[in-house]
């Protein structure tokens, strides 16, 4: 039993010196993080759920996919002012894809939904529709793949709500879109 711990070892040595010889990155990686690890190096998807009709997930490929927008913002954080430059697709764009409930026979029904962004911390953030709705506020609410010229494909994307004076509602790393009715928290 000893002799095959040995070679097992002498074995796995043997490995961790050849993949350090071939990819020094990728060798130091699968040792710290072993063979199994659930590390990640790309974002999750953001998952699209709640009072659609065709719930999605979407990659930051897909997202990239999408009609692309930039916009140029200043808002406040507990550190001072910050201004950025933001790129990606409209959140109504991505939102559209999951065929929002929209009761049709309702006065600007519309009007009665938002959406809550959940960042993979934990981190949340309303948004109300009519911020997105061109009819109405038509706010370019992006969810951003890219900030300053720099992808987020580590940190994921961005919802970015122009307009804002603190930063509040700027969620990092989306993972999760909910749209809600406020008729189903509040019914009549």
């Amino acid at each position: 039993m000893a002799s095959t711990r040995s070679r097992n070892l002498a074995a796995l040595t043997l490995a961790t010196a050849l993949l350090a010889t071939l990819a020094p990155a990728t060798a130091s990686a699968a040792v710290i993080a072993g063979p199994y690890s659930t590390q990640r190096t790309d974002a999750p998807p953001v998952k699209v759920r709640g009072e659609v009709d065709q719930p999605r997930s979407f990659s930051m490929d897909r997202l990239r996919a999408l009609p692309q927008h930039t916009v140029r913002v200043r808002y406040q954080t507990s550190h001072g002012a910050e201004k950025h430059t933001f790129t990606g697709p409209l959140l109504a764009d991505v939102l559209a894809l999951a065929k929002p409930r929209i009761d049709t026979e309702a006065k600007n029904a519309q009007l009665r939904l938002f959406v809550t962004a959940t960042g993979s911390d934990g981190y949340r953030a309303t948004v109300a529709w009519a911020e997105l709705d061109a009819g109405f506020s038509g706010k370019k609410v992006l969810l951003a793949v890219a900030q300053d010229g720099k992808k987020l494909d580590k940190e994921g994307p961005r919802l970015v709500v122009p307009g804002d004076v603190k930063g509040g509602r700027y969620v990092s790393g989306v993972v999760r879109l909910y749209v809600g009715n406020a008729d189903a928290v509040d019914p009549a």
